[in-house]
């Protein structure tokens, strides 16, 4: 009897250890979910946060140019600037000027920053003089000394465009209402951020039909993330979702 009963309680010692260890796996499986949850909820959080316009590209090489002024530049003068370029020209009767304003905008509110710069690249350089743009300029009242109208090779601007920038290529209109409307050349009228180092930080559509508010939202945002990198996300305005 004396034997029945220890084997009883040996069997009751090895069914509570293995439950005991059950329950042991099972505590260590939730304790470890719970961290790993914890740790990525953390990590999502912190990414968040200090969420930046992503590395969409480099420019490789430099582009020589020929300022409004008369003056000989080059983007590669632009490191360590954070710049926003457009694609223009001084002949354009509509689209050229909405970018314009849009730029203009942004140099009313960014324009005391000392890493701050304004680019218009001429669609035409072949017909956009120095002059002409400067005379442009001047009439339009965006004449402003962080922003450049630049003006140069046709061929090496259009390489460098749709090489280093990769912007969409250029057409010329040749039905006579559309170019009345539009002007001679259709041309990506996206602007786009450069940070310090020459990469490309964000192409925004803002003269978009339906949606060039919520593009203009995103590079405001975007900017200002980029020319003050200890900025948080919440820092920032909210860009609201665009409108169907």
């Amino acid at each position: 009897m004396e034997s029945e009963n220890s084997s009883s309680e040996e069997a009751k010692g090895k069914h509570l250890a293995w439950w005991g260890s059950i329950a042991g796996v099972c505590l260590m499986i939730t304790l470890g979910s719970i961290f790993i949850t914890r740790s990525y909820l953390e990590r999502q959080r912190y990414e968040r946060e200090n969420w930046r316009p992503p590395y969409l590209g480099r420019l490789e090489d430099d582009l020589p140019a020929v300022n409004r002024t008369g003056e000989k530049v080059s983007l590669g003068q632009l490191r360590n600037k954070v710049y926003v370029v457009g694609y223009q020209y001084t002949d354009c009767p509509a689209g050229c000027l909405g970018l314009a304003a849009v730029m203009k905008s942004l140099e009313r509110d960014f324009g005391s920053e000392p890493q701050f710069q304004l680019v218009s690249i001429s669609v035409n350089p072949e017909g956009d003089t120095p002059e002409k743009m400067d005379a442009w300029v001047k009439k339009k009242g965006v004449d402003e000394a962080n922003w450049w109208f630049l003006t140069g090779n046709p061929e090496a601007f259009t390489r460098y465009m749709l090489q280093q920038f990769k912007l969409y290529s250029t057409e010329k209109i040749t039905d006579p209402a559309m170019k009345a409307a539009q002007g001679e050349f259709a041309h990506d009228q996206r602007l786009v951020i450069v940070d310090g180092a020459a990469n490309i930080r964000g192409y925004y559509d803002v003269m978009n039909v339906q949606y060039g508010q919520h593009e203009i939202d995103r590079l405001r945002r975007d900017l200002k993330l980029v020319l003050h990198p200890e900025l948080k996300l919440s820092d920032v305005q909210a860009v609201e979702p665009p409108t169907p």
